[in-house]
């Protein structure tokens, strides 16, 4: 993204693009202190000039409610105004949300949950959101793919032969829209607040890829836990994930829970959320699960993992 120096320097002498830069790292502490209030001036200021990009952010942040309250309305008018300034992204968003104003109807449907099992707590929803949205998420992630890795307890990362499928994740602060609207809609079905969502990852399954049983929450048993010691106790486990299938035209693919003898293959647009943790806070060791193999066409699908508490902008 750049320099933080530089970009400050450069912010400061008025560049609108710098200013954005520069807050994003102010955003999530790269490379600089964390500093909402100081983010939140670049971004105004950026905003000021004409700066669509500024817009798209600001938006972003109005959605989440990040330095301010939570504002659909708001959010909707930047994304709006970017349009008129030929935003590209903010103009295709338009298509989805209302070209005039914000068409709540899909974002305002009730959830009703479909209980799967009891312990561990898994529960599907049909038409979690509405079809163009997901063929918009898998616009969005097509050119953001890469090989899945999975973190080690140094701060690295490495390929791991259980799961040998492709993700794109995606920014908790992505001048995205149609994204936050989901985020927010996952956080009403987990009664879960939107703070403690992590990053949004789109996976995607080609012939032949799965991810092999595994467990979503973080696992004390094993050495490498010690790394992550300081996160669970700041952040709490993962206490439920939300998986929503995006299409459905491939053959195979199905979520596996092999303890509890279920599988779960949803529509585009269904959701599946299991929860990871009991309400005691008790780890759910039969929440194990897969994705099983793809054996014709690409599965896509969006994975949000959610935590006890609150997740830091990452």
């Amino acid at each position: 993204m750049g320099d933080p120096t530089s970009l400050r320097e450069r912010a400061a002498q008025g560049d609108a693009q710098a200013r954005v830069q520069f807050a994003y790292q102010l955003l999530i502490g790269n490379g600089v202190a964390r500093s909402i209030p100081e983010a939140l001036e670049q971004v105004q200021a950026a905003c000021a000039q004409g700066s669509a990009n500024a817009m798209m952010l600001r938006a972003a942040l109005a959605a989440r409610g990040i330095g301010c309250a939570k504002n659909l309305d708001e959010a909707y008018a930047l994304v709006r105004q970017a349009a008129t300034l030929g935003h590209t992204h903010a103009q295709q968003q338009l298509t989805i949300l209302g070209e005039r104003e914000l068409d709540r109807a899909p974002w305002s449907q009730p959830i009703q949950l479909i209980p799967l099992a009891e312990v561990p707590r898994v529960f599907s929803v049909d038409s979690f959101i509405p079809k163009s949205v997901c063929d918009w998420i898998i616009k969005s992630a097509s050119s953001k793919l890469q090989p899945c890795m999975v973190f080690t307890p140094d701060g690295g990362s490495t390929r791991d032969a259980a799961r040998t499928n492709s993700v794109a994740g995606f920014h908790l602060i992505d001048g995205d829209l149609i994204q936050q609207l989901v985020c927010r809609r996952m956080a009403i079905a987990t009664g879960l607040p939107l703070v403690n969502q992590e990053r949004m990852n789109v996976l995607r399954y080609e012939p032949g890829q799965e991810y092999k049983p595994h467990y979503d929450f973080i696992r004390p048993w094993e050495p490498e836990a010690l790394g992550y010691a300081a996160e669970l106790a700041e952040m709490g486990q993962r206490a439920v994930t939300v998986l929503i299938y995006l299409n459905d035209d491939y053959e195979g693919g199905e979520t596996v829970f092999p303890r509890l003898n279920l599988a779960f293959k949803g529509k585009a647009g269904d959701a599946l959320i299991f929860w990871n943790v009991s309400r005691a806070g008790e780890l759910e060791r039969d929440s194990l699960h897969a994705g099983a193999p793809v054996t014709a066409g690409e599965k896509w699908v969006l994975s949000q993992w959610v935590r006890e508490s609150q997740h830091p902008l990452i």
